[in-house]
C-alpha cells in the first residue's frame, strides 16, 4: 500500500446515500481533481464497506468510492452487503440457482440497488465484478480496518484463499464463494463473523425480543469486551432490550477477544445511534445509521497517533 502519508479518514457505512457522503468529503478537505475523483493532498480515505442497499443514490456512491480507490485516493473493504450482492447475482455452478436465494426478504433488502441500476445493466455487472476485488480487511502498520469483527481465529481459516492485498484470489473466487454460501463450512463461518459480527446462542429455553418484536434465541456480542460475565454484559443490542442476565459460556467467545494491546481497529456494520463513542481503547465503530436517519461518521487518524481519541470522530450535521 504505497504512497501513504499515514493520515487517514475512515468512513463508515454509506448505504446508497451520496447526499451524506459528498458533504462529509468536502468538510474533510477533499476536492475533485481534474479527472473527477475526490482527493486530498496529504490524506487518504478508508471506506469500511456497505456502500449499497438503503438509499436511492447508488450510482453516485459507487462512482465516488470506486474512482477514489482506482486513483489511489482511498482504500475500500468488502462488507456483508457487497458480499450478499455478489452472491445474489451469481449462480451456483452445479444447480444453476442463485447462491443467495431470491426470497422476498433478500429481494427487499437489495431492491434499492436493483432499482438504481435497472437501466444500467452493464454498469451493474461491472460493479459486482469490482466488489470481488475488494479486500476483506486492511492491516496497516498503525491501524486495521474490517467491516464487523476482527478475528485472527476466523481469518486464519481462510487465509489460504487471500492474495497479497487480502482480497480473495481470483483463481479461487468461485470455489470460495460457493463454500462461503454453504452453512457449516469454515468459509461460511468466517464470513459470518468477519462481515456480520460474532453471534452466540443463548442458553436453551432463553430468549429476548428485539426492537422489531421478533423473538431471538441468539445475540451478537461485544467481541472487544474482556471483563464481562453475563449474556447481558456481552449482548450488542439497543439499550432498552432486555437480554437474560445469565453467566455466559466463555468457550463461545474465547477465540474472539480483541486484546487491548492490539493495534486500533475500525469497524462499521452495527447501526449505532446517538453520540459516537469508542467501543474500547482500541476499537472504534463508525456506523451510526447513515443508511437511515443518522449522520455519516468518520474518524481522522494521523500518522504517529498512539491511541484512539473521542475528539477525532468527525461528522457533518
Amino acid at each position: 500500500m504505497e504512497n501513504d502519508s499515514g493520515n487517514y479518514d475512515i468512513i463508515g457505512d454509506i448505504h446508497g446515500k451520496t447526499s451524506k457522503l459528498e458533504p462529509l468529503l468536502l468538510a474533510l478537505g477533499y476536492s475533485k481533481s481534474d479527472s473527477g475523483y475526490y482527493t486530498h493532498p496529504t490524506r487518504k480515505v478508508i471506506f469500511l464497506g456497505d456502500f449499497i442497499d438503503g438509499g436511492n443514490e447508488h450510482l453516485g456512491v459507487i462512482n465516488i468510492v470506486k474512482s477514489m480507490v482506482e486513483n489511489n485516493a482511498a482504500y475500500a473493504i468488502l462488507a456483508n452487503h457487497e458480499f450478499n450482492a455478489i452472491s445474489f447475482h451469481t449462480l451456483h455452478p452445479a444447480t444453476g440457482l442463485p447462491l443467495r436465494e431470491h426470497s422476498d426478504k433478500n429481494i427487499g433488502q437489495h431492491e434499492s440497488f436493483i432499482i438504481d441500476y435497472q437501466y444500467h445493466r452493464k454498469e451493474m455487472i461491472e460493479v459486482i465484478d469490482w466488489f470481488k476485488t475488494l479486500p476483506l480487511f486492511i492491516d496497516l502498520p498503525e491501524i486495521r480496518a474490517i467491516h464487523a469483527c476482527w478475528s485472527d481465529y476466523e481469518i486464519d481459516k481462510i487465509r489460504h484463499y487471500l492474495d497479497k492485498n487480502n482480497a480473495i484470489n481470483p483463481e479461487l473466487f468461485e470455489e470460495f464463494l460457493v463454500k462461503a454460501n454453504t452453512e457449516n463450512t469454515p468459509e461460511f463461518d468466517a464470513i459470518e463473523v468477519l462481515l456480520k459480527g460474532l453471534e452466540v446462542p443463548l442458553p436453551e429455553g432463553q430468549s429476548y425480543s428485539d426492537n422489531k418484536g421478533n423473538e431471538r434465541h441468539s445475540t451478537r456480542v461485544k467481541w472487544w469486551l474482556s471483563n464481562g460475565e453475563t449474556y447481558r454484559d456481552y449482548a450488542l443490542v439497543p439499550s432498552n432490550t432486555i437480554v437474560p442476565d445469565t453467566p455466559i459460556r466463555k468457550e463461545l467467545i474465547k477465540h474472539y477477544f480483541y486484546d487491548k494491546r492490539e493495534k486500533p481497529v475500525f469497524i462499521g456494520h452495527y447501526w449505532l445511534t446517538g453520540k459516537p463513542e469508542l467501543q474500547a481503547k482500541n476499537v472504534a465503530c463508525l456506523d451510526y445509521s447513515a443508511g437511515k436517519d443518522g449522520e455519516q461518521i468518520s474518524y481522522r487518524w494521523n500518522t504517529g497517533d498512539k491511541e484512539l481519541k473521542i475528539e477525532n470522530y468527525f461528522s457533518v450535521s
